[in-house]
């Protein structure tokens, strides 16, 4: 483990970079650090792959809790379970609790979609929720998060664009762009890119 203590050392946010990743995992299942990145496995198992590849990947979580999302936020690793917990580790190990790991979502549902964008952590929730955390704690609401959209769409995909928008897709085709990462369904300064 303290070969990976060394590994793990992140001072800025940093979010996954698709082309050197396997592209038969869902983006949602990995989370890449400047020394590597983390990825969810098919069997449970979440695993650290070191950048310059001459060392084997290391297991960092065997739980039996089934990972759904995994992002690096603020120099931390978060951590999303099938169930609805959320952690976050420090130091990119105990994915699953234990050690200075935290729950900043102790909640039951579930996570759709985790992205990164406009310096915070955007959280969208099954049945309709989204939460937007500039400090990456109350994932759920709560503290300095706020709630960014309720209502029954469920969103299929969230994207940060190079203008630091948060452009969010609903099942059902309606698509929205927030230049101020509020109002993800419409209302303010939100502008409807598509859709009825």
């Amino acid at each position: 483990m303290k070969f990976l203590k060394t590994l793990f050392s992140v001072a800025a946010i940093s979010i996954m970079n698709i082309s050197s990743l396997n592209v038969l995992m869902p983006s949602s299942a990995k989370a890449q650090v400047p020394n590597g990145r983390y990825e969810i496995q098919p069997n449970n198992q979440i695993f650290f792959y070191p950048a310059d590849n001459t060392k084997n990947a290391v297991v960092v979580y065997t739980g039996k809790g089934k990972a759904t999302h995994i992002i690096n936020y603020g120099g931390a690793i978060y951590t999303a379970f099938a169930g609805g917990s959320i952690y976050r580790s420090p130091d990119g190990q105990n994915l699953g609790g234990g050690g200075r790991t935290t729950k900043p979502y102790p909640g039951s549902a579930t996570v759709n979609k985790m992205l990164v964008c406009q310096n915070a952590l955007f959280t969208a929730f099954k049945g309709g929720y989204i939460y937007r955390s500039p400090d990456g704690l109350n994932l759920g609401g709560g503290g300095n998060t706020a709630r960014a959209y309720k209502g029954t769409g469920e969103v299929q995909r969230m994207t940060c664009t190079n203008r630091n928008s948060v452009i969010t897709y609903f099942v059902g085709g309606q698509v929205y762009e927030s230049p101020d990462g509020l109002n993800l369904g419409g209302g303010g300064n939100t502008q409807k890119l598509g859709g009825n």
